[in-house]
């Protein structure tokens, strides 16, 4: 069995390493008419175009059912044109540089780079908006910043290799999520900066905290918050968005030095409120094909439980506890 799911990951990847190399051939012209092609099929593919809608009609509830549908397309769409920018880049990385315009994020940067030349590093957030995957590579070549980002890791191991390299450029540091606790600890001290997406799904049991995003309770992981008040972090949220056939950096700092808020959970609150004023700068431009709305607190009230999608539920014991997912994994074995 081991041998067959091998064999599977070597030929999807060498699937996916030829579908890499045609689009980095490919002129980058063509990337958006090949996207926006794809993209249509896959909206109304079960399970993509629908989970796009309503997550949609959750955040916006005053948008009509016709701007509803077309923003879950176009999203569909922004999703697979930032992946063939992703591999596209690693063929034509000297032309990077030309497409980032970081007129209104350099000033920001710059009070960055200042709290980073004493060797003592910074975090930096962004959410899945606009083309996300530009977002560390704009900070290690444009502002030749020391950069470490977290990623999740790839189940097929040839494809996770893939996808490394490419975030890798400008001498990138990749940190897995599995642990990254520790390894961040250690970059932020040797002098890196931290690039961190923060809105994934986190178990409470895995440092998670929950916060409102469009007024609607999910969980975040509070490492960022964490790590910039234990340490005393300049901390900032950015996002890469589309403008045009170019895109614009625009980072943000928050109101204040983060060991100024009273909790973890006021600092990710402040960081999310950002998040949902950029997602409204451009909803078409979020990843919204991710039950980001799945978990349901169970003490929240009846108006606040009919604002989730119909995916949603509250979650069991063992999303809250180790000890709850021991005592469930005993059970099954009794």
């Amino acid at each position: 069995m081991k041998g067959l799911k091998n064999i599977r990951a070597r030929f999807e990847y060498l699937g996916a390493l030829g579908v890499c190399r045609l689009i980095g051939s490919m002129k980058r012209s063509s990337l958006a008419s090949f996207s926006r092609g794809i993209g249509w099929i896959m909206y109304h593919l079960p399970g993509f175009g629908s989970l796009c809608v309503e997550n949609i009609r959750a955040a916006f509830p005053e948008m009509s059912e016709k701007e509803v549908r077309a923003t879950a397309l176009r999203s569909i769409q922004n999703l697979l044109l930032t992946l063939c920018e992703f591999f596209w880049i690693k063929r034509h990385p000297d032309e990077f540089e030309s497409l980032i315009d970081t007129e209104h994020c350099r000033d920001c940067c710059l009070k960055g780079l200042e709290k980073t030349a004493d060797g003592t590093g910074a975090i930096l957030v962004t959410p899945h908006l606009g083309n996300w995957e530009f977002a560390g590579r704009t900070l290690s070549t444009v502002f030749k910043l020391r950069m470490a980002t977290v990623v999740r890791t790839a189940r097929n191991p040839y494809l996770d290799r893939l996808v490394s390299d490419g975030r890798r450029a400008g001498d990138v540091k990749i940190i897995y999520s599995k642990g990254a606790a520790r390894a961040m600890n250690h970059a932020i001290d040797d002098g890196y900066t931290v690039g961190i997406l923060i809105d994934q799904n986190t178990r409470i049991r895995d440092g998670g905290i929950f916060v409102k995003l469009f007024g609607i309770p999910v969980p975040v992981s509070r490492a960022p918050a964490a790590l910039a008040r234990s340490k005393k972090r300049f901390v900032a949220i950015g996002t890469v968005l589309r403008r045009g056939d170019r895109f614009e950096a625009i980072l943000r700092e928050l109101p204040k030095p983060a060991s100024e808020y009273e909790s973890d959970e006021a600092l990710i609150q402040a960081l999310t409120d950002v998040t949902e004023e950029f997602i409204r700068m451009a909803p078409d431009q979020y990843l919204w094909m991710y039950k980001r709305f799945q978990h349901i607190p169970p003490d929240a009230d009846e108006a606040t439980r009919k604002r989730y999608p119909s995916y949603a539920r509250v979650p069991g014991a063992n999303f809250f506890s180790l000890a709850a997912k021991a005592k469930r994994r005993a059970e099954k074995d009794m």
